[in-house]
């Protein structure tokens, strides 16, 4: 049956959002040890996580290198996550990871090179690049023109 105790490795932390992504890295003494980071029961706040190895009955010896991710969710409130390992615990530091939202681009009025296409047999138009590739279910219905007068033709059309 497959023992699991506490292991070490070197650790970061990493806040997207509500989640925290924890990174451990270091060496295994053989190739088919698993690694685990859990949370550990105590009812404490924030909470506190483990590490662990987790090793079958019959080991491969051999150095493994290993670089375990988990996510978990993590206060916003807290900079530090402690983890418990064989060596005791460490306090690793959250590091912020900022993503701001990406608004899709759009072009100017007056860019050239747009055409209008039809998805075929039925009626609702889509304005692209004239030299996009795409799928023979459309078919170009006006231009090349500017995007401005693309779009016009589009709210003419009603759409379609």
């Amino acid at each position: 049956m497959p023992r699991k105790e506490f292991g070490k490795a070197q650790y970061q932390a990493f806040r997207v959002g509500g989640v925290v992504e924890i990174i451990a890295c270091g060496t295994t003494s053989g190739i088919n040890i698993k690694v685990d980071i859990e949370q550990l029961p105590f009812f404490i706040y924030p909470p506190m996580f483990g590490f662990y190895f987790v090793t079958p009955d019959v080991v491969l010896p051999a150095l493994h290198p290993f670089c375990y991710k988990e996510r978990v969710p993590f206060p916003k409130t807290s900079k530090i996550i402690t983890i418990l390992d064989a060596e005791g615990k460490h306090y690793t530091e959250i590091k912020e990871i900022d993503i701001s939202e990406t608004q899709p681009a759009l072009p100017s009025a007056a860019d050239v090179g747009f055409c209008v296409f039809s998805w075929i047999g039925t009626d609702t138009l889509q304005v692209t690049k004239c030299e996009t590739i795409l799928p023979l279910v459309y078919s170009r219905v006006f231009g090349p023109a500017t995007y401005g007068e693309c779009e016009k033709y589009v709210a003419d059309n009603q759409g379609r």
